[in-house]
């Protein structure tokens, strides 16, 4: 909730194999009401949201004629912000209305939202989505690393992608930095001069999350109900040190990582990849039980870092205009192949946009 990332891609196809460049990054700072107004959705009425999503759609279609020309695109992908996520309940929610912004600029652009309620519909978790792009667009890697609000993975496995969130990872970070006052902890250095907490940490490792077996996506209603009361129980006789907390949470997130990675070459992005504390400790030999081995993390420019999610959303934005199958059963865990996402216009194979392809 810090900054609408907003990506100029390109992608082709030849032989069936693709590649893409990303044209230009846009980060745009968000001003502090919108993460106000988005928390307030929790306890808010119908209304509200739909008044929110609006106000937000029109602000982001602000935001995409100032930094863009919208014209020369053949399909905006607009992935919403997650505000609820509970797969297991049947619905997730991301604020954005595509048809919003698809008549924002004339009715025409053809414009894909709402990537996650078909998979979720479908039985899957709708998320995470980018794995698609991982395997069509980062195929070299053994696998990939997303180091957002959560972390999450994705890698072959036998012939198939598969993927799941693996931890919390910058929601927690930012949190315990703001109790220091900071947005976040740069570079992890808060982090680096704190102790680990053995106990805090062998109970957040042993969340029952950490044992199911994917496909599983975690949600802020996670953190909420099961992470954050960990801490709440170790602060009950007194509050625990930034720096520690941050050390342990730390600790934590890069040995739930090493689990899930076993060595593999890794391509890390996402925000934590600037967390410089965290990625040393990927490579870090402190194996605390089988499998936590250390792995060679692949640090990419600042530009990929931070643009892969929106740069991959555009990505299965232009497979489902193309009406190419953007979600898949192993991935995510739904009953089928499918193309995720609402189509505001016509697609790449009725009609041709300003510039579709040839």
């Amino acid at each position: 909730m810090d900054a609408l990332d907003l990506v100029e891609a390109e992608f082709m196809c030849s032989d069936g194999q693709w590649k893409g460049t990303i044209e230009a990054l846009h980060e745009v700072p968000l001003d502090p009401v919108w993460p106000e107004r988005f928390n307030a959705l929790a306890r808010a009425g119908v209304a509200e949201w739909f008044e929110c999503e609006r106000d937000w759609s029109h602000w982001c279609a602000e935001q995409i004629a100032q930094y863009t020309d919208p014209q020369l695109f053949d399909v905006i992908a607009f992935s919403g912000q997650t505000i609820f996520h509970q797969p297991i309940n049947g619905y997730t929610a991301q604020l954005g209305s595509g048809a919003e912004l698809y008549a924002a600029f004339g009715a025409a652009i053809p414009v894909v939202s709402d990537f996650r309620s078909l998979d979720v519909a479908l039985g899957g978790q709708g998320a995470p989505l980018v794995p698609v792009a991982d395997a069509l667009l980062f195929g070299n890697f053994e696998a990939c690393l997303n180091l957002g609000g959560f972390s999450n993975i994705s890698m072959d496995r036998a012939g198939r992608r598969v993927a799941w969130d693996v931890s919390p990872c910058n929601l927690v970070l930012n949190a315990l930095a703001r109790r220091e006052g900071l947005p976040f902890d740069a570079s992890g250095q808060l982090a680096a001069s704190g102790r680990v907490l053995p106990e805090l940490l062998a109970d957040w490792m042993n969340l029952p999350y950490h044992k199911q077996v994917g496909p599983k996506s975690l949600g802020v209603e996670w953190l909420q109900g099961s992470f954050w009361p960990v801490l709440e129980r170790h602060e009950h006789n007194g509050v625990l040190a930034a720096e520690d907390l941050l050390a342990t949470a730390v600790a934590y997130i890069a040995s739930q990582v090493r689990l899930a990675v076993k060595g593999r070459q890794t391509l890390v992005t996402g925000g934590g990849a600037f967390n410089d504390e965290l990625v040393r400790r990927f490579g870090e030999a402190s194996p605390i039980g089988q499998g936590d081995v250390p792995f060679e993390a692949f640090v990419p420019d600042a530009t990929l870092i931070q643009g892969k999610e929106a740069y991959a959303f555009g990505f299965l934005g232009l497979l489902r205009w193309l009406e190419w199958d953007n979600a898949w059963p192993e991935v995510t865990g739904c009953s089928k192949a499918h193309m995720g996402g609402a189509l505001w216009g016509k697609n790449g194979l009725s009609s041709r946009s300003p510039n579709a392809m040839q």
